[in-house]
């Protein structure tokens, strides 16, 4: 330990204000108290939230003092100190304590020399502004002074310019001499004008005064007033009116209309809406069903030219086998007149009852069901006594030479099972109801 040493520490700790006065006879004998109490004092400056046990009655908390302050210095200022030292309590504690006094008193002076920076930078700036700002005021002062000179010099001008005229007038009136009765009667006229201000300005003073009494009582007049106003309003709303139940009645009644309306006009908005859904819907189903329908025609017009193209190689193929005679009659010899004849009405017949079939809806049991006919029939046995020969019908004379109109409409009650080798067996004498159909008719046909 040396002198030296010491009385820098104890100035130290006096700048860093400690709040003990530290002599330097206390380190020459061990003084672990004031080394203790030195040391809390010196974490607390670091960081005043760190926890140190300030026990030292035992050699265990003294220990654990020591330790504790070595480690904190080590982790926080980064001071290594010599725990041994600490703990012997004299003249080279104060060394160990010294690194970290000298580190917190160079901290200190260059705050103190940054915080007298700033200060005389403060001040400097300071007197800059104030010098800026006496400038700048005197300028105004300087340009208030040239304003003024110059007006004052102008005004000066004109009245240079005026004293040849003035002069003359003055030396006139200097020169000339005043009578006594002038001067008489001009303070008698200047008194009776004053007095006659004096009168006016009285009787000004009087009508005041007057009116001042008169706007009093007006006053007055109007406080009462007033007062009986409001007595009367007070009066007014203790009364009940007459018609205030009505009022209330008349407002419960429109109260309850209006929630009515209310609730009337969100059914009819919420109806609306649906009523706008369902017609979508409608229209939808409605271009659904037209399309389906256009595509069911599209079909049914494909199957009637598949039925023209049959049509036309079935005829093709009857008249190869058909020889000419007169209007496409085909005779035999001998009394049999119409055993094989043959006519171009069922043909034309035919073709009726494929068209018609063709234009039936088509259903799910009469789909595939089709007519077919030529224009000759099947050569039976000469058994003129069959029923289904074609000597019955010539002689009958009714199927053969009838109407057009009743050809179709046999062919249209023609049985399709009884097609017989691509032919086709007519009725016998009296028609034949067909079996009674069902069709099942449906939305999904058209």
């Amino acid at each position: 330990m040396s002198y030296r040493d010491l009385r820098s520490f104890t100035e130290m700790m006096r700048a860093l204000g400690y709040n003990r006065l530290i002599s330097m006879e206390n380190f020459r004998n061990p003084n672990f108290p004031l080394v203790a109490e030195i040391l809390v004092w010196l974490v607390q400056r670091f960081d005043p939230d760190a926890d140190i046990p300030s026990e030292f009655g035992t050699e265990t908390d003294r220990v654990i003092l020591i330790r504790s302050v070595a480690q904190f210095m080590a982790v926080k200022a980064n001071v290594k100190m010599n725990t041994k030292r600490l703990y012997q309590a004299d003249g080279y504690a104060v060394r160990e304590m010294l690194k970290a006094t000298s580190l917190l008193y160079s901290t200190l002076l260059s705050n103190a020399s940054e915080q007298q920076d700033s200060e005389e930078r403060a001040m400097s700036a300071k007197a800059a502004a104030n010098s800026i700002a006496s400038k700048i005021h005197e300028l105004k002062q300087v340009r208030n002074l040239v304003s003024q000179i110059t007006s004052k010099g102008a005004k000066l001008y004109d009245l240079l310019g005026k004293e040849v005229e003035l002069g003359e007038v003055r030396n006139s009136s200097v020169g000339r001499q005043i009578e006594i009765n002038q001067v008489e009667s001009g303070l008698h006229q200047a008194l009776q004008a004053v007095r006659n201000e004096i009168g006016e300005t009285k009787l000004k003073m009087e009508n005041v005064s007057a009116t001042e009494s008169s706007l009093d009582s007006k006053i007055e007049k109007r406080k009462l007033e007033l007062e009986r106003n409001q007595k009367r309003l007070q009066t007014l709303k203790k009364v009940r009116p007459a018609f205030m139940e009505e009022f209330e009645r008349l407002e419960a009644e429109l109260r309850q209309l209006y929630e009515s309306y209310v609730l009337r006009f969100r059914c009819m908005t919420y109806l609306e809406q649906q009523y706008e859904a369902a017609e979508q819907a409608e229209q939808e189903r409605i271009e659904e069903r037209q399309a389906a329908t256009k595509k069911l025609l599209e079909q049914l017009k494909m199957d009637d030219e598949s039925m023209k193209l049959i049509e036309g190689s079935g005829d093709l193929f009857s008249n190869q086998k058909i020889g000419a005679g007169d209007d496409g009659i085909i005779t035999q010899n001998g009394d049999d007149l119409s055993k094989f004849a043959v006519t171009k009405r069922p043909a034309q017949a035919d073709r009726a009852g494929v068209r018609a079939s063709a234009a039936r809806p088509v259903t799910g049991r009469r789909n595939g069901t089709r007519v077919f006919g030529s224009m000759t029939g099947n050569k039976l046995d000469g058994d003129s006594g069959s029923l289904d020969s074609d000597s019955d019908l010539l002689l009958d004379g009714s199927e053969l030479l009838g109407s057009e109109d009743d050809d179709e409409n046999d062919e249209l009650e023609m049985d399709p099972a009884a097609t017989v080798d691509g032919g086709i067996r007519a009725r016998t004498g009296h028609a034949r109801k067909p079996p009674d159909r069902h069709y099942d008719h449906s939305d999904d046909d058209f």
